[in-house]
């Protein structure tokens, strides 16, 4: 192969098909001006690629495998310019799992970027050699010092907030602080960034003096540059960080930024926050209202957004800027305003709000706490690194919060089910949740429990049922529910899952024979279109849908509820589904395998299938976790029988979850007494020996 010009073909075989080059495009790899040329015309294929993500994510690690190919196909090409293209091939999935707050893949494209091999399941083999050799050759360390700069906020990010990653950091830091103190007067908008996350990174670090220089060379820069496009982020960051990494007092710069700084909405906010956490008690009593009411503002933008994915994302912008208020809100016991805080990010007017005990999953903090005036410190080490190390093995799932070690990330995200780790997720759970605390608070205390609890896919209703506790509902909408519908109209849709004709004759004979009208969906009549226009209609009290379900732990917002082989309800479908307002709610039961999960990787416990349709005037019944379909049907039929009965949504939900949790002759006994025995017999049979798996996932929200 020739080095003078060579075709980016010959040099990426396997991305070739996604590559079409210019003619003219032709490229010297020993040229870093010609390479940065090919790294540009790569990264527009990527955002060309973006709205198809499997063909994007096959280009990306066709890119990165003919990289790893190239020192045996052609030895000649520099180490600096394999580096320069594998840091600037993997920076924008990595910058895009960033915008969509996903740890996971944003941890797996960085480690990517420094590989050794090409793992499919995240290598963590990697090697920072080559970057640190490359920033020394002179022909190449600019080229490489940019695009460093570039993952630097990603870097820094995952180990600020999710505690892995720390070789990243330590193999960066260096590096990033010198082009920092260099280029930070330019006020380059890709250093100013990088420097505000390095900056906690070294206070972290216990790094006090270089976080000290950098926080100064910041913000000499906002006083000098007060319309700087960042000036509000380095404002709020500088007036927040304590203790102070400035020569000035922060309140001094907080005000100081009120008055000269031209910002949006969110740093606004973002600032504010910090200014009441600096303020005495008295202080910010008076500001307390002002504040609330910019969280209404910001709040009120998002809900403007049309996309709800981004809704969502936003939401968990604002929520992740309010950790530290809410907090100390729940440490001061001040449940009114809590309440409100709450409410208003959930886009909740004040006089709809819910005044009623429910549980409220929220992410400030990662121990639990029940009763206003009694929460920890979120920084205390705790049991939250064996939950979710328990949940990652039991669940395959990657679920990341602050304070978790790497063991949290190394396992890839299969969302399959181990169970022989089922006895360890159990364990885990009761050492993480006080769960006879919870129900005592319950049962005894007017207020709402509020309960700091990540990740987002504890049981804690099927906890509560099992202590004897009040199950509690998951609100997810944060709105008064509407009073519930009498059952007398259901709609079952029959998909093609193993049980789904077995749930179906028996939810229908249940029905029936309370002398419901049961009106069956299934065979050729289901699809994704037909489904949708029923979903909108308001014809029937309980919808009830027995079929597969999807949670793609890397790709959340595919979730579906999958009908059949080719017909699926995609979680953007319901989200975007608009019902006639009633004066009453119905129920919808998703009796499908992670109806009720939601992405648990970032700031957001709202973007699932289940969550995404609950609301005041709709109740919603899912699962947690992949279900068993032996489970699944015993449970429906529990819950088929408490509705066919007369009880509320609640108490339904509520009984059959405890029912579910019974000796099995018992539970036997209960089914065989209605007359469906024979129907329930298989399923019963392979619920004999229940694990958590079994009764742990059942969950009502509204």
């Amino acid at each position: 192969m020739s080095l003078t010009q060579v075709r980016p073909g010959e040099l990426l075989p396997s991305a070739a098909g996604h590559l079409d080059i210019p003619s003219s495009l032709d490229v010297d790899p020993t040229d870093p001006a010609s390479v940065a040329q090919l790294l540009a015309y790569i990264r527009l294929r990527q955002d060309g690629l973006q709205d198809t993500p499997h063909a994007w994510e096959r280009f990306t690690k066709a890119l990165l495998s003919d990289l790893q190919g190239i020192p045996t196909v052609a030895p000649q090409v520099p180490e600096g310019a394999r580096v320069v293209l594998a840091l600037g091939v993997c920076w924008a999935p990595a910058r895009l799992a960033f915008e969509c707050a996903q740890p996971l893949a944003m941890w797996e494209w960085l480690h990517r970027a420094v590989a050794t091999s090409d793992d499919e399941g995240g290598s963590v083999d990697i090697d920072l050699e080559p970057v640190d050799r490359a920033l020394k050759d002179p022909r190449w360390a600019k080229s490489v010092e940019r695009v460093v700069i570039l993952l630097a906020p990603m870097v820094f990010y995952l180990t600020n907030n999710h505690s892995t990653g720390e070789h990243l950091a330590r193999g960066f830091r260096a590096p990033v602080l010198s082009i920092c103190a260099r280029a930070l007067p330019t006020g380059d908008v890709h250093v100013v960034e990088a420097a505000l996350h390095l900056v906690k990174h070294l206070v972290w670090q216990g790094l006090r003096r270089q976080a000290c220089l950098l926080g100064h060379a910041l913000e000499i820069l906002l006083l000098a540059n007060p319309a700087h496009p960042l000036a509000g982020a380095m404002a709020a960051f500088l007036a927040g960080e304590r203790p102070p990494v400035t020569h000035r007092d922060p309140a001094a710069i907080a005000a100081w930024a009120v008055q000269h700084v031209s910002m949006n909405p969110f740093a606004a906010l973002a600032l504010q926050v910090n200014r009441f956490l600096g303020m005495s008690e008295s202080e910010g009593d008076a500001f307390l209202p002002e504040l609330l009411e910019q969280v209404k503002e910001v709040i009120t933008i998002v809900e403007n957004e049309d996309d709800p994915a981004q809704v969502s994302r936003d939401r968990g912008i604002v929520f992740s800027m309010l950790g530290q208020l809410q907090h100390q809100l729940l440490r001061s016991g001040d449940a009114l305003n809590l309440t409100r805080l709450l409410g208003i990010w959930r886009g909740v007017p004040a006089d709809q709000a819910r005044h009623d005990r429910c549980l409220t999953l929220a992410n400030a903090g990662s121990k639990v706490w029940f009763r206003p005036g009694s929460a920890p410190s979120p920084d205390l080490p705790d049991s939250g690194n064996r939950l979710t190390t328990a949940f990652n093995k039991a669940l395959g799932r990657a679920l990341v919060t602050r304070g978790q070690g790497d063991t949290a990330l190394t396992r890839p995200a299969t969302g399959r089910k181990d169970a022989t780790q089922a006895e360890e997720l159990h364990d885990a759970l009761h050492a993480h949740l006080d769960v006879a605390d919870l129900a005592e608070f319950a049962s005894t205390e007017g207020a709402t429990a509020f309960i700091s609890l990540l990740p987002g896919l504890t049981p804690v209703q099927a906890l509560l049922a099992r202590a004897g506790g009040p199950v509690l509902p998951l609100a997810v909408s944060l709105r008064a529910p509407l009073p519930d519908r009498p059952v007398e109209r259901v709609q079952l849709w029959c998909g093609d899952a193993p049980s789904a004709r077995t749930e179906s004759s028996i939810v229908e004979r249940v029905f029936s024979y309370a002398g419901k009208t049961v009106d069956v969906i299934t065979g050729d009549d289901l699809s994704r279109d037909r489904f949708l226009a029923e979903f909108q209609r308001d014809s029937y009290d309980v919808v009830w849908v027995v079929a597969h379900g999807s949670h793609p732990p890397y790709a959340p917002d595919r979730s579906a509820v999958v009908l059949n082989g080719t017909e699926h309800v995609f979680l953007d479908d319901l989200a975007r589904v608009t019902r006639p307002p009633g004066s009453t709610r119905r129920l919808v039961v998703f009796n499908t395998c992670d109806s009720a999960a939601a992405d648990t990787q970032g700031p957001y416990d709202d973007r699932g299938i289940a969550r995404s349709v609950a609301g005041p005037d709709q109740a919603v019944i899912g699962h947690l976790w992949p279900v068993d379909g032996h489970a699944a049907t015993v449970f429906g039929a529990l819950l088929a029988i408490e509705l066919a009965d007369g009880s509320t949504y609640a108490e339904a939900f509520a009984n059959a979850l405890r029912d579910l949790q019974q000796d099995w002759a018992a539970l036997a006994g209960r089914l065989g007494d209605r007359g469906i025995g024979s129907l329930v017999a298989e399923p019963l049979d392979g619920f004999r020996q229940p694990t958590i798996f079994d009764w742990g996932s059942a969950a009502f929200l509204e």
